[in-house]
Parts: C-alpha cells; structure tokens; sequence
C-alpha cells in the first residue's frame, strides 16, 4: 500500500491518528502528512529500525514524533538502506541458485523504491508459484538456515534508540514479547527509551496486562499497533483492528523533542 492508501484507509476505520512505521526508511512520511492534511487524519511522523542484539536477538524499536528531515537520522537510514538493497540481491540470488525464479527488479519494484525487506521478497516468490502464501514463503525459503536466508546488516538498540533520540523523536520497544527479555528492556529504559507497546496482535490479553504493570512500574508510555503489512498474502490484522485512546498520541507528543519545545 502507498502512504496515501493508508491514511485512507485509517480514515475510514475511524481512526484520529496514525503512525506509519516503515522499517528503516520516512520515505512515506511527507506523503502521508499530505494525505492525512487533506482527509483528517493527524499523522506522526515516525519509523521502525531493525536492531540486533548480541549474535541473534531481533529487536524493533519504535520512534515517534522523529524529525524525518534530521541530517543525523538520515545519514544512518541511508546506510540501512543500502545494506537492506544489497541483502535483497543476496536474497534473490540465493533463491536463483536454489531454483526459484524470482528477479532482483521485480523486488524493488514491489519496495517502490524503499527499504527492501524479506516481505518484499515473500510477495516476489508467492508471485512466481513458488509458495501459496506469504507465511509459506517465508517458512520454506526466508527464515534463519532458509535458501533465500541472509542476515541482516546489525544496528543495535541502543544505536537505533540513539539515531531517535537524536532527531528529537521517542523511542519504543515493540512487541515486546518477542524478546522475554526483561534484562535488555531495563537496558533499553537506561539508554533512554520512554514507551513500550502494550497492545499488538502477538499480545494476548494476559500478556497485554502484564506489560501494562510493567509500563507503569517504568514510567513507561503505553503505545500499541496493528503491525499491518497490508499485502493481499497477510494474514495480520488490518489497519485499525487494534487501536489505543489518542491520550498515547498526546503522551508521545509531550515526551518527543517538539513537545517538551511547545510546539
């Protein structure tokens, strides 16, 4: 989906606000704060950097409120960036070797021009037979020991609530449940992170209380998402399934560079 075909899409589901959480890349952000100008949808610029910790622990940290134009924060999105592009043509050529045929262009037109990631590729492979379903793909061909498997360029957490912080922005953990690791989040808090997502479509409502108390014995702001890809293959809830009161737009703001400038 284009930025544009979110926010429509937000504005349909209802929703006063959106943030659009492109891994690695604002390329989308002007044209959605357009769109969202133009049908009433406040739009928060923000992003989504792939991190790793140690050998293997993928984190993802959420940023809100960033200055998408900040020198220093696209200074580093330009290296994700092309690190991301030349692991997509590892990809593919992995793939190639493996017998499935998929093209490296057909990928990067699929990324419109953005930071290419393994959805990308899944689309391309679904497209060319060679699995029914972006979970197939991924499962047969893209996950760790995968043929089409390559690892990813590492930024660690701590760099990535750093490159945030630096464009003003508020750096959160997602989905935390993915982690088990309470040890890293106390890391991540020290390093300067201020919310945690509470509410995601890997939470279980359990779950979801759980990292409530957790928020609330940190301080933490308490943010949630839909994760939605928007490709037709998946299977994720849509734009709008999982929602939160916009007093987590109001607490972002106030916490973000802007806010505490009063603007």
């Amino acid at each position: 989906m284009t930025p544009s075909n979110v926010v429509e899409t937000a504005g349909r589901a209802g929703l006063a606000a959106i943030a659009i959480t492109d891994h690695d890349t604002t390329l989308g952000t002007d044209e959605a704060i357009q769109a969202g100008n133009r049908l009433g949808v406040e739009v928060v610029p923000a992003i989504e950097i792939s991190a790793i910790h140690g050998d293997k622990t993928e984190v993802h940290v959420l940023g809100y409120f960033v200055d998408h134009r900040c020198p220093v924060l696209q200074s580093a999105l330009e290296t994700l960036h092309n690190a991301r592009w030349e692991r997509g043509r590892r990809m593919v050529e992995q793939l190639n070797d493996a017998g499935v045929g998929v093209s490296f262009e057909r990928v990067a037109q699929i990324a419109s021009g953005g930071a290419i990631g393994r959805p990308h590729v899944a689309r391309a492979i679904c497209e060319a037979g060679a699995a029914s379903s972006m979970d197939s793909a991924f499962g047969r061909f893209l996950q760790v020991g995968g043929v089409g498997y390559v690892p990813r360029y590492k930024v660690s957490p701590f760099e990535a609530i750093d490159m945030i912080r630096a464009s003003g922005g508020v750096a959160c953990c997602a989905h935390p449940v993915k982690l088990k690791d309470e040890a890293l989040l106390a890391e991540m808090i020290d390093a300067g992170m201020r919310a945690i997502e509470i509410y995601h479509p890997d939470h279980s409502s359990a779950i979801s209380r759980y990292y409530r108390r957790f928020a609330e014995k940190r301080g933490l702001i308490v943010t949630g998402g839909s994760d939605a890809h928007g490709f037709p293959h998946d299977i994720r809830p849509g734009i709008g399934d999982i929602a939160v009161n916009y007093q987590a737009v109001e607490e972002l703001r106030s916490a973000s560079a802007h806010g505490q400038a009063g603007i």
